[in-house]
């Protein structure tokens, strides 16, 4: 009896260690090498945002902020290397796993004719601050005040 409950409980702890790698594998994928068959910086024009994650992709190593897929890449390209740097608000290094939805993001990369940003630097930073709106009174002297004084007056009459 105990013997089978020992084999029980040893199957039981590998397919919850199967079912744990089968989740965490995506976060820790490259991105698709095969996105961009001709890049070239000489197709590209400069990128800077400020914006909140809409979406994660971990098996393709993207995400969607600005309103632009945003490509986490680490390719080579002839002799140079491009490699997208992922930091934290201190700038220190962090993983692609710890980003998540809503959080705010700078990007700065290269937008890419066919579509997508290609990043050199994804920060996570902090979310602005909401700003007060400026509400503004009329004074009774103003032109303004007198013009809607004027016609109020008329529509009475």
């Amino acid at each position: 009896m105990n013997l089978q409950k020992s084999k029980r409980l040893n199957a039981i702890r590998w397919l919850l260690m199967i079912c744990i790698g089968i989740l965490i594998w995506p976060i820790y994928a490259t991105a698709d090498s095969n996105r961009f068959n001709n890049f070239s910086f000489d197709d590209c024009d400069p990128f800077q945002a400020r914006a909140r994650i809409m979406d994660l992709d971990g098996s393709k190593a993207q995400l969607v902020a600005a309103e632009q897929t945003i490509y986490i890449v680490d390719w080579h390209l002839g002799d140079q290397q491009l490699t997208t740097e992922l930091t934290g608000a201190d700038g220190k290094p962090i993983d692609f796993g710890s980003l998540r939805e809503g959080q705010w993001v700078l990007v700065k990369g290269f937008k890419h004719i066919d579509g997508g940003v290609v990043a050199s630097l994804v920060q996570r930073i902090r979310a602005p601050e909401r700003q007060i709106p400026v509400v503004r009174t009329i004074s009774k002297e103003s032109r303004r005040y007198k013009r809607i004084k004027r016609r109020l007056e008329i529509k009475n009459n």
